[in-house]
C-alpha cells in the first residue's frame, strides 16, 4: 500500500524528534544528515578555482579585487543554492541597505538546517555578505551587518560573512590561545549577547572547502557554537570529523581521548 503525503510528513517529522533526542555524544548522525542538506553544486568548484588564482596573486590591482567581489559574491551563492528547501532567496537594494543576499525557507528539511544551526524557525532567515577586500574585516563593517539584523531584517537570526581574510580580532592559525578579545570579534560576542542572533565569518580557506558535501552547514555550527564557547583557537577544517581542543601537558587528557579512538577503532574495525 504506497504512503499518502501526509504520512510521508508524519515519518519525516518523528525522524527530526529521534535526532532532537540524540546521544549528545554521537555526531555521526548529523554528519550524515549534514550530508544531504548540503549538496555541493558542480558549478562551486569552477569558480572556487578561479578564487583560488586571486588568492595566490603577490599584488592584484583594484580591478582584479573589483572582480573578486564579484565572484565572492557569486560563491555565496552558490553555496546557500547547495543547501535543502529554502523557498526564499533574494539579492536586492532596499530603501536603507544593499543585501547580497538574503535566504529562508517554510520547509521541514529548512527546519532540520535551523536545527542544527541553533536557529529559532520564527526568525529563519540568513543573511549573506561578501567582502572582498585585502584586509580584515573591521568593526565598523560589522556593526552595519549587526544593526541591519536588529532593525531591518528583523527575521534573520544568522548573518554571514564570506571574506578574504576573516575580521579583526578573531582567533589566527598558527598563534597562540586568544584569552582576550577585541574589535569585531567583541562586536561579534556583545551583538550574540544582547539579540541571541549570531553573526560568523568565513575566511578564505572556510570558503575553499564549499566544494564538499555537508561542509556549509559543519562550518556555520562550528563557528556558530564557538561564539558562545570562546576557546580563542580557530575552528577545526571540516575535514575533521570531530573537533578535539585539549591539552597535552601536563594533564593526560589528550593521551586518554587518543587511547579512546584507538580502541574504538579496534572494536569496530
Amino acid at each position: 500500500m504506497s504512503m499518502s503525503q501526509n504520512d510521508y510528513v508524519k515519518q519525516v517529522l518523528e525522524a527530526l524528534e529521534v535526532l532532537k533526542n540524540r546521544d549528545p555524544n554521537d555526531t555521526s548522525d548529523i554528519a550524515l544528515l549534514a550530508s544531504y542538506l548540503y549538496t555541493a553544486i558542480p558549478e562551486l568548484s569552477e569558480h572556487l578555482s578561479k578564487l583560488k588564482k586571486f588568492v595566490d596573486l603577490n599584488k592584484p590591482t583594484q580591478d582584479d579585487i573589483q572582480k573578486a567581489g564579484y565572484l565572492l559574491e557569486e560563491i555565496a551563492l552558490l553555496s546557500f543554492c547547495g543547501l535543502s528547501g529554502y523557498t526564499s532567496l533574494k539579492s536586492f537594494r532596499s530603501p536603507s541597505s544593499q543585501y547580497d543576499l538574503v535566504i529562508g525557507g517554510d520547509t521541514v528539511e529548512w527546519k532540520s538546517i535551523c536545527d542544527l544551526l541553533y536557529i529559532e524557525f520564527n526568525q529563519r532567515d540568513i543573511v549573506v555578505e561578501a567582502k572582498a577586500t585585502t584586509e580584515k574585516l573591521s568593526d565598523s563593517q560589522f556593526a552595519r551587518l549587526c544593526c541591519i539584523m536588529s532593525y531591518n531584517l528583523t527575521n534573520t537570526s544568522l548573518g554571514v560573512f564570506f571574506t578574504l581574510n576573516g575580521a579583526s580580532g578573531f582567533p589566527e592559525e598558527g598563534k597562540a590561545r586568544q584569552q582576550k578579545i577585541g574589535n569585531s570579534r567583541l562586536r561579534q560576542v556583545v551583538f550574540h549577547a544582547a539579540t541571541k542572533k549570531a553573526i560568523v565569518v568565513f575566511d578564505k580557506y572556510d570558503i575553499l572547502t564549499l566544494d564538499q558535501n555537508g561542509s556549509l552547514i559543519t562550518l556555520l555550527i562550528r563557528k556558530i557554537r564557538d561564539l558562545c564557547e570562546l576557546t580563542g583557537k580557530p575552528n577545526a577544517p571540516v575535514e575533521e570529523f570531530v573537533e578535539v581542543d585539549l591539552p597535552e601537558s601536563p594533564s593526560r587528557l589528550k593521551q586518554l581521548y587518543e587511547e579512546i579512538c584507538i580502541r574504538q577503532n579496534t572494536v569496530t574495525s
